[in-house]
């Protein structure tokens, strides 16, 4: 798949992904993947996976009679 892809491109995605769309409704979610690209180019890579709050929260940590 080239770096911007086509629109057949992103409806067979969503075919994978298991997303079978009316086709009136096909056009919408083009436009919407767009939106989702550019998003996704706002995330930084410069930190690792490991750094995400979700790995390294400790729910016992607010457990009642914890400091």
């Amino acid at each position: 798949m080239t770096d911007t892809p086509s629109d057949d491109e992103i409806v067979l995605l969503a075919r994978q992904a298991g997303l079978i769309l009316p086709a009136e409704y096909v056009p919408e979610m083009i436009e919407a993947y767009g939106h989702v690209r550019r998003m996704i180019g706002r995330i930084s890579a410069a930190r690792p996976h490991g750094d995400e709050p979700a790995h390294v929260f400790v729910p016992s940590v607010f457990l009642p009679g914890k400091e």
